[in-house]
């Protein structure tokens, strides 16, 4: 049948998605978690001092990294709630595609300067990356099935 090669590249994209979703999903939820727990002195000494490099925050950091964490852990279980969904919502993907893009562009561009750690920068564009990707090729892929998104 001529329609099923388009179908079947569709079906491909959409399961990528939702891998990519699972995965992102996962990563923010440990990371939020881990920026909640961070400041309570609940984990142990040897994990925080990588990540504080052996200093206290001021009670004010530390909250702010909390609510950072919380925001975290919300958009990891939106990201899982997503790749379960019957239909995958274009709206959220460029919404999630947009955020990567902001929080991407302040590890090039931060208190720092321009390009302030090419590792950071690098590791945090990923996430946008496989997202524009993906955002692209549905596009194409619905364009190309006469469908909307």
């Amino acid at each position: 049948m001529p329609g099923d090669g388009k179908h079947e590249t569709s079906r491909m994209i959409e399961t990528a998605t939702r891998v990519a979703y699972r995965l992102l999903g996962t990563l923010y939820i440990l990371v939020g978690s881990g920026a909640v727990l961070l400041p309570t002195a609940w984990l142990p000494q040897a994990l925080t001092d990588g990540f504080l490099l052996g200093e206290t925050p001021s009670p004010f950091l530390a909250h702010v990294l909390q609510e950072f964490g919380t925001l975290m852990v919300g958009m990891g279980l939106a990201f899982l709630w997503y790749a379960g969904r019957r239909e995958l919502s274009p709206g959220f993907h460029w919404a999630m595609t947009f955020y990567l893009a902001l929080d991407a562009f302040i590890h090039w561009v931060g208190p720092a300067g321009p390009i302030g750690s090419w590792s950071r920068g690098i590791v945090n564009s990923i996430p946008f990356a496989v997202m524009l990707l993906l955002g692209v090729l549905r596009r194409r892929a619905s364009r190309k099935e006469g469908r909307a998104g």
